[in-house]
Parts: structure tokens; sequence; C-alpha cells
């Protein structure tokens, strides 16, 4: 299942969705180079990673899908699990929320050009 050739692995990795070699991003998360620091196109296979002007922006709702389904799950186990006053769970959501903003904007961009690009282990151009 995160096996290469699936696109779990692609998504997991940040590697290209074409080849699965190449990095989807120049740096590491927490190089603090910024968090969309992408390559133009990956460098084993040449797969254009910006398809169209604007083609990230529906990489927005899979973010807003991710964040949402954190906050949820973070206030559920907040006032379930460690009995936390709903006060209190927002505001431990709310912070871990914020931390992981950069690994959630990775992950939404790395779901979204995993969409639209497909799988193909003879593309790597040599």
């Amino acid at each position: 299942m995160f096996k290469k050739g699936s696109k779990l692995y692609s998504i997991r990795k940040f590697k290209c969705p074409r080849c699965h070699e190449g990095d989807l991003y120049k740096s590491s998360l927490v190089s603090m180079q910024g968090i969309y620091n992408m390559h133009e196109s990956c460098p084993k296979c040449k797969q254009d990673f910006q398809k169209e002007p604007g083609f990230y922006w529906g990489a927005m709702y899979i973010g807003y899908g991710l964040s949402s389904g954190y906050m949820l799950s973070a206030m559920v186990l907040c006032i379930f699990v460690f009995n936390f006053t709903v006060n209190q769970s927002f505001v431990a959501a709310i912070i871990g929320g914020v931390l992981f903003v950069p690994l959630i904007a990775r992950l939404a961009r790395a779901i979204w050009i995993n969409i639209y690009v497909k799988y193909n282990p003879s593309a790597i151009k040599d």
C-alpha cells in the first residue's frame, strides 16, 4: 500500500507522482526555506509541477478538509480522553493546528498533483 508505485507512497514521501524518484520540494519541511518551495519540474523525469497558472488553488479545498479533520479529532481527543474543558481543548487544538499548517499545506499540494498525474515507471529521462 505504501510501496513505490502507489499514490500513497508519492504523497507520504513528497515524491514526483509520475516517476516516484524526484522530490516535489527543494528543501525539507524543517529547513525554513518556505512551505511552498517546489521544483518547477521533476529533477528526474521532467514532469511539470506547475501545470497551469493557479493549479494549486484546488489544493486549498484538500487543505481545508485535512485541517478540519485534524481540529475535530483534536477536540474530541482532548475532551473525551484527556477530560479538558471545551476552552482548554480549543486552545490546545489551535496551538497544534498552527504547528501542523506547513505539513498540511505540503500534503494538500502532494495530494492535489497526485489526482492529476499517473505513475509511469518508464518516464525517467537520463
